[in-house]
């Protein structure tokens, strides 16, 4: 985070500068990468909290340093798993709980996109916007509570808007078609908790 923040100041007081083609127009994009949740750990857990994310979506830019954009991101799903049958009381009921749980989390996106130009072919650039989410859940294994036994399970966790942020660097092969490398933070508010979802991804871009 901090040399993607340095590398964007240096950029900024650079004497070169693309002075190349008018962006306005649409463009369509793809990303495919890595999403890591930021879960935490719990004594007698295992937490696997990356798995593969992917987005598309469309956007406008009106210039050669501002666009909009919208579209969907799937961030894929964190995984907690007991290491052992766990037993202990809450609320003055016994449970037993051996498995594992899922939690994935996935929504439409809204936001601004702000580019500075280095090169003829290379961009640097910001996002930040809002993000209209949901999470699901789901269980394998068995859960006791005062002796009643549940098993295997799914269902909605969660949902909110909240919003992200990201920095990422893009190269034109030409006018139309372009690659990107990005990082993407999703801060969500989960069950009342905290919770930041980050992602590192590729993608292309086509411009119309």
């Amino acid at each position: 985070m901090k040399q993607a923040l340095a590398i964007l100041a240096l950029a900024a007081t650079s004497a070169t500068f693309a002075t190349a083609t008018s962006a306005q127009g649409v463009y369509v994009f793809g990303d495919l990468g890595q999403s890591d949740f930021d879960l935490g750990s719990a004594p007698g857990f295992s937490v696997d909290e990356t798995d593969t994310m992917y987005g598309i979506g469309v956007g406008y830019s009106f210039n050669d340093y501002f666009s909009a954009e919208l579209g969907y991101v799937d961030l894929g799903e964190s995984t907690i798993s007991t290491n052992a049958p766990i037993s202990g009381t809450v609320f003055g009921s016994s449970f037993s709980i051996d498995g594992k749980f899922a939690i994935d989390a996935t929504g439409v996106f809204f936001g601004v996109r702000g580019d500075l130009p280095v090169s003829d072919s290379v961009d640097l650039f910001a996002r930040a916007g809002m993000l209209s989410w949901q999470s699901d859940a789901s269980f394998s294994g068995t859960i006791t509570i005062d002796g009643d036994t549940f098993t295997s399970g799914s269902g909605e966790l969660d949902d909110g808007t909240d919003p992200y942020l990201g920095l990422g660097a893009s190269y034109a092969f030409n006018d139309n078609v372009s690659v990107n490398a990005q990082w993407n933070r999703y801060m969500l508010d989960m069950l009342g908790e905290d919770l930041d979802i980050d992602t590192l991804s590729v993608g292309l871009a086509y411009r119309f």
